[in-house]
């Protein structure tokens, strides 16, 4: 798999003009890539905290602002393609099925999602304003495959008591654990705990 970690200054596709990942990229830098990659073998929890809360300071986007939720889609979405690459995690990225279902992230890959859905992961990530957009993407995934695991990411504030027959994650601080909302910074360990449930080896990062 070849891996690329550049910082990309591309202009923005977005009308909000924040090119988040090169905002994420540039927080890495700063932060110390080496130091990162050490943390996510040590603490896994505290390097996305420690990340996120970066970017969120860099931004300063408030609850108000328009496109709020757009940016914080490619910021997470971004951190999550940084994240499976440090951790050596396989994965395949944004995979479109049909015209209408898109599959963020798949782990380890579609070849076993075909073979062995039991021992696969789908990682959907939605807006906190996109609920009921989800609900049908779910509803399309299980279709597929009832036996598949799906966990969801959604960005921004959310009703999540609307979303069904999924695991949630949500950024920090709009994680509710009495309500199974689980906080974003937790995923990696929870990815490694599902693959050593099921016997799958990620690489290792020397620490």
């Amino acid at each position: 798999m070849v891996i690329e970690h550049m910082v990309m200054m591309a202009n923005s596709s977005g009308t909000d003009g924040v090119d988040a990942k090169a905002l994420l990229y540039s927080v890495i830098e700063r932060l110390g890539r080496n130091e990162l990659r050490r943390g996510l073998a040590r603490d896994s929890r505290s390097v996305i905290s420690t990340v996120m809360h970066s970017c969120m300071k860099e931004l300063s986007i408030k609850d108000g602002d328009k496109d709020k939720d757009a940016i914080l889609l490619r910021l997470v979405t971004a951190l999550m393609h940084y994240l499976l690459t440090e951790c050596m995690i396989q994965s395949e990225r944004k995979i479109q099925l049909d015209d209408d279902l898109m599959l963020d992230l798949v782990i380890p890959s579609m070849r076993a999602l075909r073979s062995n859905p039991d021992n696969t992961l789908i990682i959907l990530i939605a807006r906190g304003d996109e609920m009921y957009a989800l609900n049908q993407r779910l509803r399309r995934v299980y279709a597929l495959n009832p036996r598949v695991n799906v966990w969801t990411i959604i960005v921004g504030d959310a009703d999540a008591s609307r979303v069904s027959n999924t695991r949630i994650y949500m950024m920090d601080e709009y994680a509710d654990p009495q309500r199974s909302i689980i906080p974003l910074s937790s995923i990696i360990e929870d990815i490694r705990g599902f693959m050593n449930s099921r016997g799958i080896r990620p690489f290792n990062i020397v620490a």
